[in-house]
Protein backbone atom coordinates (compact mmCIF):
# COMPACT_ATOMS: atom_id res chain seq x y z
CA UNK A 1 0.00 0.00 0.00
CA UNK A 2 0.86 3.55 -1.28
CA UNK A 3 2.33 5.80 1.67
CA UNK A 4 0.37 9.47 2.62
CA UNK A 5 2.61 12.19 1.05
CA UNK A 6 1.35 14.27 4.17
CA UNK A 7 2.22 17.12 2.95
CA UNK A 8 -0.18 17.11 0.21
CA UNK A 9 -2.89 16.91 2.74
CA UNK A 10 -4.85 20.37 3.58
CA UNK A 11 -4.80 20.91 7.31
CA UNK A 12 -8.59 19.54 7.37
CA UNK A 13 -7.06 16.38 5.85
CA UNK A 14 -4.54 16.15 7.94
CA UNK A 15 -7.29 16.39 10.76
CA UNK A 16 -9.52 13.52 9.33
CA UNK A 17 -6.15 10.90 7.93
CA UNK A 18 -5.12 11.02 12.20
CA UNK A 19 -8.78 10.57 12.93
CA UNK A 20 -8.83 7.64 10.94
CA UNK A 21 -5.69 6.41 13.30
CA UNK A 22 -7.62 6.80 15.87
CA UNK A 23 -5.78 9.77 17.36
CA UNK A 24 -7.38 12.62 19.45
CA UNK A 25 -7.48 16.44 17.60
CA UNK A 26 -4.20 17.75 19.93
CA UNK A 27 -1.94 14.67 18.21
CA UNK A 28 -2.63 16.65 14.75
CA UNK A 29 -1.81 19.64 15.46
CA UNK A 30 1.12 18.52 17.06
CA UNK A 31 2.51 16.51 13.73
CA UNK A 32 1.27 19.79 11.92
CA UNK A 33 4.06 21.76 13.99
CA UNK A 34 6.14 19.14 13.20
CA UNK A 35 6.28 19.34 9.83
CA UNK A 36 5.75 23.02 9.44
CA UNK A 37 7.15 25.46 11.95
CA UNK A 38 10.06 22.69 13.40
CA UNK A 39 10.52 21.57 9.92
CA UNK A 40 11.03 17.85 10.66
CA UNK A 41 12.94 15.55 8.14
CA UNK A 42 11.78 12.82 9.39
CA UNK A 43 9.61 11.15 11.83
CA UNK A 44 12.03 10.20 14.53
CA UNK A 45 12.60 13.60 14.84
CA UNK A 46 9.00 14.30 16.75
CA UNK A 47 10.20 13.86 20.14
CA UNK A 48 6.82 14.74 21.69
CA UNK A 49 4.77 11.54 19.90
CA UNK A 50 4.86 8.01 21.56
CA UNK A 51 7.59 6.08 20.48
CA UNK A 52 4.55 3.30 18.68
CA UNK A 53 2.91 6.18 17.26
CA UNK A 54 6.15 7.94 15.16
CA UNK A 55 6.55 3.90 14.01
CA UNK A 56 3.31 4.10 13.17
CA UNK A 57 3.46 7.14 11.07
CA UNK A 58 6.59 5.74 9.32
CA UNK A 59 4.58 2.74 8.08
CA UNK A 60 1.87 4.64 7.00
CA UNK A 61 3.33 7.95 5.66
CA UNK A 62 6.25 10.16 4.07
CA UNK A 63 7.22 13.29 4.28
CA UNK A 64 9.99 14.33 1.77
CA UNK A 65 9.00 14.82 -1.84
CA UNK A 66 12.09 16.29 -3.16
CA UNK A 67 15.90 15.54 -3.09
CA UNK A 68 18.95 18.03 -3.69
CA UNK A 69 20.90 17.75 -6.75
CA UNK A 70 22.94 20.68 -7.12
CA UNK A 71 23.53 24.31 -5.95
CA UNK A 72 25.19 27.24 -7.28
CA UNK A 73 26.61 29.96 -5.65
CA UNK A 74 26.38 33.61 -7.44
CA UNK A 75 28.86 36.41 -7.15
CA UNK A 76 26.09 38.75 -5.34
CA UNK A 77 25.44 36.21 -2.45
CA UNK A 78 22.27 34.53 -4.48
CA UNK A 79 22.40 30.66 -4.52
CA UNK A 80 20.54 28.72 -6.87
CA UNK A 81 18.84 25.01 -6.17
CA UNK A 82 18.58 22.17 -8.50
CA UNK A 83 16.33 19.46 -7.03
CA UNK A 84 15.33 16.02 -8.31
CA UNK A 85 11.65 14.67 -7.62
CA UNK A 86 10.02 11.48 -7.04
CA UNK A 87 9.38 10.50 -10.72
CA UNK A 88 12.77 11.59 -12.15
CA UNK A 89 11.56 15.18 -13.17
CA UNK A 90 13.52 18.28 -11.63
CA UNK A 91 13.04 22.06 -10.39
CA UNK A 92 14.88 25.20 -9.51
CA UNK A 93 14.80 27.29 -6.67
CA UNK A 94 16.39 30.50 -5.64
CA UNK A 95 17.40 32.45 -2.15
CA UNK A 96 18.03 35.69 -3.01
CA UNK A 97 19.39 37.97 0.08
CA UNK A 98 18.44 41.65 0.40
CA UNK A 99 19.38 44.75 2.47
CA UNK A 100 16.89 43.84 5.22
CA UNK A 101 15.45 40.38 4.40
CA UNK A 102 15.70 37.26 1.92
CA UNK A 103 13.68 36.56 -0.83
CA UNK A 104 12.44 32.69 -1.21
CA UNK A 105 11.86 32.19 -5.16
CA UNK A 106 10.04 29.09 -5.49
CA UNK A 107 8.54 27.06 -8.77
CA UNK A 108 5.32 26.19 -9.51
CA UNK A 109 5.26 23.96 -12.61
CA UNK A 110 8.25 21.69 -14.31
CA UNK A 111 8.34 23.58 -17.24
CA UNK A 112 5.56 25.91 -18.22
CA UNK A 113 3.19 26.24 -21.11
CA UNK A 114 2.75 30.27 -21.44
CA UNK A 115 5.82 29.95 -23.82
CA UNK A 116 7.55 33.67 -23.31
CA UNK A 117 10.19 33.47 -26.44
CA UNK A 118 12.26 36.24 -23.45
CA UNK A 119 12.22 33.05 -21.01
CA UNK A 120 14.12 30.04 -20.50
CA UNK A 121 11.38 27.94 -18.62
CA UNK A 122 9.45 28.74 -21.29
CA UNK A 123 11.54 27.89 -24.21
CA UNK A 124 11.84 24.49 -22.18
CA UNK A 125 8.56 23.38 -22.57
CA UNK A 126 5.97 22.44 -20.06
CA UNK A 127 6.01 18.82 -18.02
CA UNK A 128 3.62 18.52 -15.74
CA UNK A 129 2.48 20.86 -12.19
CA UNK A 130 3.73 20.66 -9.47
CA UNK A 131 2.13 18.97 -6.15
CA UNK A 132 1.53 20.93 -3.50
CA UNK A 133 4.48 18.82 -1.27
CA UNK A 134 6.45 19.64 -3.87
CA UNK A 135 5.84 23.53 -3.41
CA UNK A 136 6.11 23.22 0.47
CA UNK A 137 9.63 21.21 0.33
CA UNK A 138 10.90 23.95 -1.51
CA UNK A 139 9.91 26.33 0.94
CA UNK A 140 10.93 24.32 3.41
CA UNK A 141 14.52 23.61 2.20
CA UNK A 142 14.83 27.27 1.56
CA UNK A 143 13.92 28.42 4.95
CA UNK A 144 16.49 26.19 6.29
CA UNK A 145 19.18 27.86 4.46
CA UNK A 146 17.35 31.39 5.48
CA UNK A 147 18.29 30.80 9.26
CA UNK A 148 16.60 33.30 11.45
CA UNK A 149 16.44 36.16 8.56
CA UNK A 150 12.90 37.79 8.26
CA UNK A 151 11.96 36.64 4.44
CA UNK A 152 9.76 36.79 1.38
CA UNK A 153 7.89 34.06 -0.20
CA UNK A 154 7.33 34.69 -4.34
CA UNK A 155 5.86 32.44 -6.95
CA UNK A 156 8.56 33.69 -9.39
CA UNK A 157 10.76 30.32 -10.41
CA UNK A 158 9.41 28.09 -12.88
CA UNK A 159 5.72 28.37 -14.12
CA UNK A 160 2.82 29.93 -14.40
CA UNK A 161 1.34 29.59 -10.40
CA UNK A 162 -2.64 30.63 -11.96
CA UNK A 163 -2.40 27.18 -14.43
CA UNK A 164 -1.75 25.33 -11.18
CA UNK A 165 -3.93 27.07 -9.36
CA UNK A 166 -5.89 24.52 -6.82
CA UNK A 167 -2.31 22.99 -5.70
CA UNK A 168 -0.88 26.92 -5.71
CA UNK A 169 -4.05 27.80 -3.50
CA UNK A 170 -3.89 24.91 -0.80
CA UNK A 171 -0.36 25.53 -0.76
CA UNK A 172 -1.19 29.27 -0.34
CA UNK A 173 -3.17 28.41 2.69
CA UNK A 174 -0.98 26.08 4.38
CA UNK A 175 1.65 28.77 4.09
CA UNK A 176 -0.21 31.38 5.94
CA UNK A 177 -2.15 29.44 8.34
CA UNK A 178 -0.84 29.25 11.86
CA UNK A 179 -1.16 26.22 11.91
CA UNK A 180 0.82 25.75 8.62
CA UNK A 181 4.15 28.33 8.20
CA UNK A 182 2.58 31.29 9.67
CA UNK A 183 3.96 33.37 6.91
CA UNK A 184 2.36 37.01 6.77
CA UNK A 185 -0.07 37.05 3.54
CA UNK A 186 1.60 40.72 2.86
CA UNK A 187 4.95 38.76 2.45
CA UNK A 188 3.68 35.97 -0.29
CA UNK A 189 3.74 37.74 -3.78
CA UNK A 190 2.15 35.09 -6.78
CA UNK A 191 3.52 36.24 -9.98
CA UNK A 192 1.49 35.79 -13.27
CA UNK A 193 1.76 35.90 -17.13
CA UNK A 194 -2.18 36.50 -16.81
CA UNK A 195 -4.55 34.69 -16.39
CA UNK A 196 -8.10 37.05 -16.23
CA UNK A 197 -10.83 34.58 -14.51
CA UNK A 198 -7.99 32.66 -12.19
CA UNK A 199 -7.08 36.63 -11.16
CA UNK A 200 -10.73 37.23 -10.03
CA UNK A 201 -10.99 33.68 -8.33
CA UNK A 202 -7.72 34.70 -5.96
CA UNK A 203 -9.05 37.86 -5.37
CA UNK A 204 -12.31 35.72 -4.41
CA UNK A 205 -10.47 32.93 -2.35
CA UNK A 206 -10.68 35.13 1.08
CA UNK A 207 -6.58 35.20 0.61
CA UNK A 208 -4.89 38.64 0.49
CA UNK A 209 -1.36 38.07 -0.80
CA UNK A 210 0.50 40.45 -3.41
CA UNK A 211 -0.14 39.78 -7.20
CA UNK A 212 1.88 40.87 -10.03
CA UNK A 213 1.39 40.97 -13.75
CA UNK A 214 3.61 40.57 -16.14
CA UNK A 215 3.07 43.11 -18.84
CA UNK A 216 5.85 42.96 -21.00
CA UNK A 217 4.53 45.07 -23.62
CA UNK A 218 2.05 47.43 -23.38
CA UNK A 219 1.58 46.75 -27.43
CA UNK A 220 -1.28 44.26 -28.29
CA UNK A 221 0.67 42.70 -30.71
CA UNK A 222 4.33 42.72 -29.75
CA UNK A 223 2.50 41.12 -26.69
CA UNK A 224 1.22 38.45 -28.59
CA UNK A 225 4.34 37.69 -30.27
CA UNK A 226 6.89 37.69 -26.99
CA UNK A 227 3.66 35.83 -24.92
CA UNK A 228 2.26 33.48 -27.83
CA UNK A 229 -0.14 32.19 -25.34
CA UNK A 230 -1.39 35.68 -24.15
CA UNK A 231 -2.92 35.79 -27.62
CA UNK A 232 -6.88 35.43 -26.64
CA UNK A 233 -5.67 37.62 -23.47
CA UNK A 234 -6.51 41.26 -23.87
CA UNK A 235 -4.65 43.80 -22.51
CA UNK A 236 -7.62 45.31 -21.10
CA UNK A 237 -8.86 42.43 -19.62
CA UNK A 238 -6.12 41.46 -17.32
CA UNK A 239 -5.81 45.23 -16.40
CA UNK A 240 -9.00 45.09 -15.40
CA UNK A 241 -8.62 41.68 -13.28
CA UNK A 242 -6.04 42.85 -12.11
CA UNK A 243 -7.93 46.28 -10.53
CA UNK A 244 -10.53 44.07 -9.43
CA UNK A 245 -7.79 42.36 -7.25
CA UNK A 246 -6.54 45.23 -5.93
CA UNK A 247 -9.75 46.44 -5.06
CA UNK A 248 -10.75 43.23 -3.54
CA UNK A 249 -7.85 42.60 -1.73
CA UNK A 250 -7.03 46.32 -0.27
CA UNK A 251 -3.55 45.71 -1.79
CA UNK A 252 -1.55 47.34 -4.88
CA UNK A 253 -0.86 45.25 -8.03
CA UNK A 254 2.71 45.02 -9.34
CA UNK A 255 3.10 45.82 -13.13
CA UNK A 256 6.44 43.76 -13.92
CA UNK A 257 8.12 44.99 -17.52
CA UNK A 258 10.39 43.28 -18.65
CA UNK A 259 12.88 45.78 -20.14
CA UNK A 260 14.16 44.64 -24.14
CA UNK A 261 16.55 46.90 -25.82
CA UNK A 262 14.60 48.68 -28.88
CA UNK A 263 11.32 46.64 -28.56
CA UNK A 264 9.45 48.27 -25.66
CA UNK A 265 12.13 50.77 -24.23
CA UNK A 266 10.56 53.68 -26.88
CA UNK A 267 8.62 56.96 -25.62
CA UNK A 268 5.62 55.68 -26.94
CA UNK A 269 5.59 53.17 -24.71
CA UNK A 270 6.60 54.91 -21.55
CA UNK A 271 4.16 57.06 -22.36
CA UNK A 272 1.25 54.32 -22.58
CA UNK A 273 2.42 53.29 -19.38
CA UNK A 274 2.04 56.49 -17.65
CA UNK A 275 -1.49 56.15 -18.80
CA UNK A 276 -2.44 52.13 -17.84
CA UNK A 277 -0.79 53.13 -14.19
CA UNK A 278 -1.53 56.97 -13.14
CA UNK A 279 -5.01 57.07 -11.30
CA UNK A 280 -5.29 52.96 -10.89
CA UNK A 281 -3.97 50.75 -7.95
CA UNK A 282 -1.07 49.79 -9.89
CA UNK A 283 3.26 50.04 -8.94
CA UNK A 284 5.76 49.38 -11.65
CA UNK A 285 8.38 47.30 -11.90
CA UNK A 286 11.12 47.62 -14.62
CA UNK A 287 12.94 44.51 -14.80
CA UNK A 288 16.12 44.76 -17.51
CA UNK A 289 15.52 41.66 -19.62
CA UNK A 290 17.90 38.81 -18.66
CA UNK A 291 19.53 36.96 -21.74
CA UNK A 292 19.38 33.27 -21.60
CA UNK A 293 22.15 30.64 -22.69
CA UNK A 294 20.83 31.24 -26.79
CA UNK A 295 20.08 34.01 -28.25
CA UNK A 296 16.63 35.00 -29.34
CA UNK A 297 16.05 36.63 -32.36
CA UNK A 298 12.19 37.05 -33.86
CA UNK A 299 10.36 39.41 -36.14
CA UNK A 300 8.04 41.69 -34.02
CA UNK A 301 5.19 43.84 -35.17
CA UNK A 302 5.86 47.53 -36.28
CA UNK A 303 9.60 46.91 -36.00
CA UNK A 304 11.27 46.86 -39.86
CA UNK A 305 13.73 43.99 -39.81
CA UNK A 306 14.59 40.94 -36.86
CA UNK A 307 15.53 41.74 -33.64
CA UNK A 308 17.67 40.13 -30.91
CA UNK A 309 16.58 40.36 -27.81
CA UNK A 310 18.74 42.26 -25.82
CA UNK A 311 19.03 44.10 -22.68
CA UNK A 312 18.86 48.12 -22.71
CA UNK A 313 22.32 49.89 -21.97
CA UNK A 314 21.87 51.54 -18.14
CA UNK A 315 21.57 54.64 -20.08
CA UNK A 316 18.60 54.13 -22.05
CA UNK A 317 17.12 52.39 -18.93
CA UNK A 318 17.66 55.50 -16.81
CA UNK A 319 16.21 57.53 -19.98
CA UNK A 320 13.14 55.11 -19.93
CA UNK A 321 12.31 55.31 -16.35
CA UNK A 322 13.18 58.89 -16.38
CA UNK A 323 9.84 59.10 -18.70
CA UNK A 324 7.96 57.24 -15.96
CA UNK A 325 8.70 58.96 -12.60
CA UNK A 326 7.52 62.25 -12.73
CA UNK A 327 4.04 60.97 -13.29
CA UNK A 328 4.15 57.48 -11.83
CA UNK A 329 5.96 57.79 -7.95
CA UNK A 330 5.82 53.84 -7.36
CA UNK A 331 8.64 52.93 -10.34
CA UNK A 332 11.28 50.68 -9.23
CA UNK A 333 14.07 49.11 -11.19
CA UNK A 334 14.74 45.61 -10.30
CA UNK A 335 18.30 44.33 -11.33
CA UNK A 336 17.97 40.41 -11.40
CA UNK A 337 20.12 38.70 -8.25
CA UNK A 338 21.85 35.30 -9.89
CA UNK A 339 21.74 36.26 -12.93
CA UNK A 340 25.83 34.64 -13.51
CA UNK A 341 24.71 31.31 -12.50
CA UNK A 342 21.32 31.29 -14.52
CA UNK A 343 19.57 31.87 -11.00
CA UNK A 344 17.56 35.52 -12.39
CA UNK A 345 14.40 36.39 -13.62
CA UNK A 346 13.69 34.03 -16.82
CA UNK A 347 16.59 31.86 -16.81
CA UNK A 348 15.51 29.02 -14.67
CA UNK A 349 15.32 25.34 -16.30
CA UNK A 350 15.78 22.38 -13.88
CA UNK A 351 18.34 20.74 -16.15
CA UNK A 352 20.44 18.21 -14.57
CA UNK A 353 23.64 18.09 -16.68
CA UNK A 354 26.68 20.25 -15.33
Amino acid sequence: MAKTLLKNLSLDELDSWMKELKLPAYRSRQLSEWIYRKRARGFEDMSNLPAGLRKNLEEKATLNSLSLLRSRKSGDGSEKFLFQLEDGESIESVLMPMRKHQTLCISSQVGCAMACHFCETGRWGFRRNLKQAEILDQVLFLMDRAGDSTFNLVFMGMGEPLQNYSTMLGALRILSHERGFGISEKRITVSTVGIPGRIRDLANSGLRVSLALSLVSVDEDIRRVLIPSASKMRIRELLDASEYYADKTQRQVTLEYVLFDGVNDRSKDAKRLREIVQGRPFKLNIIPFNPGETPVEMMLPGIQEARELRRPTPRKIDTFVGRLASAIPSVTVRWSQGSDVGGGCGQLRGRKES
